[in-house]
């Protein structure tokens, strides 16, 4: 049985409110995630960030190895990112500053429950999904919606590493990184909702507009 002052301990450093709970393996994996979170003199993270911030940027050489791409790092990285305007938007939308905090909470409890499941977030099931929904009081949209932001940076730093590689002109902002990329975070969650048959047009819009899919982004589909 793990201890209360234990606990207390781990949600503290984790940036979670005392409203989300977790199993307790989720608290003892998140005492041994150093094996994947150990951070070099410059982050991933970094890059990303830079892109947002207008900044010209390139990954680090370090950086190439997917094990260092995790959902319990990601969660770690965001809290320096937070308040960093364009970075803000991606990972919370269009809040306001006085719902921002709370979405912004809740994008990393989904992260920390996620990566507790799956560190690299590759080989997530639905089932997953659904209990990382109740647990962190949210919906499966929210729940894909996050993890569609997680899987969309991660591809943007392989599509960086390679472009440094091949000697090629980094993105300067973040237009230039859709245009790499071919596609949003937005377009990724509906795929990911469509394959898992949770999605009918009736849903509610994966891009938050709180409208029905038929009636936002799947209005002309």
């Amino acid at each position: 049985m793990l201890s209360s002052r234990l606990i207390n301990s781990i949600s503290k450093s984790s940036f979670i409110s005392p409203g989300f709970s977790y199993p307790a393996c989720q608290l003892i994996l998140s005492q041994h995630r150093s094996i994947f979170t150990t951070s070099p003199v410059h982050s991933w993270m970094d890059s990303i960030k830079g892109i947002f911030a207008g900044k010209k940027t390139s990954p680090d050489d370090k950086e190439t190895r997917d094990e260092s791409f995790t959902l319990l790092r990601f969660a770690d990285e965001l809290k320096g990112a937070r308040n960093l305007g364009k970075f803000k938007e991606y990972i919370a939308g269009r809040t306001s500053e006085a719902t921002f905090d709370d979405v912004f909470e809740k994008k990393i409890a989904i992260f920390r429950y996620l990566g507790g499941c799956d560190p690299t977030g590759e080989n997530l099931q639905l089932s997953h999904k659904k209990e990382a929904a109740k647990q962190c009081d949210c919906t499966l949209l929210d729940v894909e919606n996050a993890l569609a932001k997680f899987t969309w940076a991660k591809e943007v730093h392989k599509k960086m590493v390679k472009l440094k590689e091949e000697g090629k002109p980094m993105p300067k902002n973040f237009p230039e990184v859709q245009k790499l990329m071919g596609s949003t975070p937005l377009d990724l969650a509906k795929y990911n909702m469509a394959k898992s048959g949770e999605m009918s047009r009736n849903s509610p819009c994966p891009c938050g507009s709180k409208k029905r899919y038929k009636r936002c982004c799947g209005k002309d589909s």
